[in-house]
């Protein structure tokens, strides 16, 4: 099971044009995960791409972002596409489709840099 190279390309586009974005790519698959794609800035991930099994084996295109707790709550209130983790209260899912809203993606990825990027970093984006 892999992500779709459309999602891929796109999430990565939106991550790498950050200021100082690394990617760590884990290769250690397992049958109900994909490969992982982990963005960083400064050795902190504020976004991490993965699939997971669907319910008919076909792979579910998620990100896990981060966000103030506050935040995070409010989105999981929403539901579909937003989940929690067992990660910690300053994180969330977000089930990528077919039917994405990929300038609500931009808005959350740069969000969460901006969660935990250093203010230098921060000041870049703003």
């Amino acid at each position: 099971m892999e992500i779709p190279d459309g999602i891929y390309e796109r999430v990565s586009r939106l991550c790498l044009a950050l200021p100082e974005v690394t990617v760590r790519i884990d290769y250690s698959r397992v049958r109900s995960r994909s490969t992982s794609h982990a963005f960083y800035v400064r050795r902190r991930c504020f976004c991490l791409l993965i699939a997971v099994e669907g319910a008919g084996g076909h792979p579910v295109s998620q990100l896990v972002l981060r966000a103030d707790p506050v935040d995070c709550d409010a989105l999981r209130s929403i539901g579909h596409p937003f989940y929690g983790t067992r990660a910690g209260p300053d994180r969330f899912r977000v089930v990528l489709t077919h039917q994405t809203e990929w300038e609500e993606i931009r808005e959350l990825v740069t969000e969460s840099y901006r969660f935990l990027a250093p203010k230098k970093l921060r000041a870049l984006v703003d």
